[in-house]
Formats: structure tokens, sequence, C-alpha cells
């Protein structure tokens, strides 16, 4: 399928024989932005029915959402304007990526009424739960699947036809712009998300060291707002 944005840069196909491109980064950030809308949507749902919200957690809870909401929007965003594109020149008529950019547009539409609630929710407090559960909930959900299918479907055309370097790039463009207030949340984040502590000792191998000494600083802060977030803390 041609992909409806410009190639971000040009794009030479994997050829036989090429090693793989390396796909742990994007399969840990898919599993982190599952992760963070599961929590702020059963953190929500739990406040709707009564658990305790003190005005920590309901700060913690508006701000941790507001994180999770602004990356879910970022990185479906940037798939659309580089990894489609890359994907499209590479693979061909092999891939038809009509069906995830659809799904991209569905979950951006659930997303804008989240942030609206969301917005509601931080001026009401909890008797603004509810309606703000349910959405969250429901992006949740439609993530799990859309998550489930990129992987199914995209990852083996990933493997056969993009190159190694090709998605270094791109992983580069996801990257570009990013401050230094979403780092100091996506690198505990990501961390948090690792399956196993190899994982993690893996990840943090690859961190340069003045991102390694970020999250060092960063961490016990994020935390903290995790577990207030969900109630634990």
């Amino acid at each position: 399928m041609p992909a409806s944005a410009p190639l971000p840069f040009p794009v030479t196909p994997r050829r036989p024989g090429d090693p793989e491109p390396d796909l742990a980064g994007f399969a840990l950030v898919h599993s982190a932005l599952r992760s963070g809308c599961r929590l702020i949507a059963d953190a929500t749902t739990a406040i709707a029915a009564g658990s305790p919200c003190p005005p920590a957690r309901h700060r913690a809870a508006v701000r941790f959402a507001a994180a999770v909401l602004e990356e879910v929007h970022v990185h479906h965003s940037r798939e659309d304007d580089v990894l489609w594109p890359v994907i499209a020149a590479s693979a061909g008529a092999h891939v038809d990526l009509e069906p995830l950019s659809d799904d991209h547009a569905e979950l951006q539409r659930v997303l804008d009424r989240a942030q609206a609630a969301l917005a509601r929710f931080e001026a009401a407090g909890p008797a603004q739960a509810a309606p703000l559960a349910a959405l969250l909930t429901h992006l949740a959900d439609d993530l799990d699947e859309h998550v489930a299918e990129e992987e199914r479907e995209v990852f083996p055309v990933l493997r056969r036809f993009v190159s190694a370097g090709d998605l270094t790039r791109a992983e580069a463009r996801f990257r570009a712009g990013t401050t230094p207030r979403q780092l100091a949340f996506l690198l505990p984040w990501l961390v948090d998300s690792c399956p196993t502590p190899a994982d993690r000792a893996a990840l943090l191998a690859r961190v340069p060291l003045p991102l390694r000494l970020l999250l060092r600083a960063v961490s016990p802060a994020w935390q903290r707002q995790r577990d207030l977030v969900a109630g634990t803390g």
C-alpha cells in the first residue's frame, strides 16, 4: 500500500542475508503504552467505585494520565509519519497498512474524548471519575487489540523487508523532539515495563551515561507517582 506521508529519508530495503532489524525497542514501547493505559483505566475505575482519592492522588492521576495519553498520541502519529512510509517503500504490495492507519484514526478520536474527560476530572475531582474511567478503559481495550494486531501483522514484514539501518533511522526520528520533561517520565516508565531483570539490564546497557544519570535521579519520584495513582502508595 502506498504511504500517504512522504518518506522521512531514502530507504534501502533489506536484502536476503542482511541482518534482521531489532524490534525489541518497539515491543518495549508497546508494552509501556499498554501498561500505562491499563494503569490509569484501572485507577480511575477504582476511584469512580469509591476508592479514596485525596488531593495528592488526584493530582498524580491527572499528571500521569496526561503523560500517558500524550505518548500514545505521539507514538501512533510517528508511526503514520515515519514508520509506515518506510515499510511501504520497503515491502510494497506485501503489506496493507490501511487498516492500522484506520485504527490510529479511531484511537485518536477516543484519545481526544479522554483528554477532554481528563480536563473535567482535573477541575471537578472524583465526581468526574466515572466518565473518564469508561473512556480510558475503552482506550486500553482498543490499544491492546491494536498492538496485538500490529505485532502480528507488521513485525514479520519489518523483519523480512526493512533493513536494520532504516529501522534504526526510523527509531531516531521517533525520539527526535523529545523534551527533558518527557524523558523524565519516559525513561523510568520504559524500565518499569521491562518484562524480566535481564531485559531491564539489556535496556540500561544501551542507555547513554547522561540518560542513566537522569534515570537515577527521576526514578524514585516516578515510582512514587505510579504507586500513588494505583492507590498502593
